[in-house]
């Protein structure tokens, strides 16, 4: 009976074992860190403000850089076509198309408080890029796959993209 308690006990212990969590099983190596960081350092400023330009003003931009640094893609993360060409170019391009008059300028200003950039695969569109945009509350929420269906700037997805995005935001200001 002495031996058969710990035993059990020791059993008991392991069947009740929480699986790891979605962050433990999306932590980034420390590979992909410096490579995110790298990213951070010297291409996102620019990013940023061409961003922050096309809006016309300094509209805060939050990036979930944990969901959108996909594992074991961190070669590809300084490449124009991973998050400049399916993200960050379509937003500053669909804040240009509204922003091209002073009417689109007033309403960006007015109600445009916030942007906010995250990934969940489970809801991201991989081509019907309306799905992937809200706008709500101020908020301007997009979650679209980092590095899928690239094509550069003068590419249908590109454009579908901007499009997407320029609408939710229409129709909301």
């Amino acid at each position: 009976m002495k031996i058969i308690v710990p035993i059990l006990l020791a059993a008991l212990s392991l069947s009740f074992t929480a699986p790891p969590t979605a962050a433990e099983e999306n932590k980034l190596t420390l590979t992909e860190r410096r490579a995110l960081k790298e990213y951070q350092d010297s291409r996102w400023p620019a990013q940023l403000k061409a961003i922050q330009d096309a809006a016309g003003f300094e509209v805060p931009v939050e990036v979930n850089w944990d969901s959108i640094a996909l594992l074991g893609l961190a070669s590809q993360f300084n490449s124009p076509d991973f998050w400049e060409n399916t993200i960050f170019g379509p937003l500053a391009a669909a804040l240009k198309e509204v922003t091209k008059d002073a009417m689109g300028k007033d309403a960006i200003k007015g109600g445009l408080k916030k942007i906010t950039i995250a990934l969940d695969p489970k809801t991201a569109p991989a081509s019907n890029y309306a799905n992937g945009v809200k706008f709500s509350g101020g908020t301007l929420s997009i979650n679209f796959t980092p590095g899928s269906n690239t094509d550069g700037p003068t590419g249908s997805n590109y454009r579908e993209r901007t499009k997407a995005i320029r609408a939710a935001l229409e129709k909301g200001l």
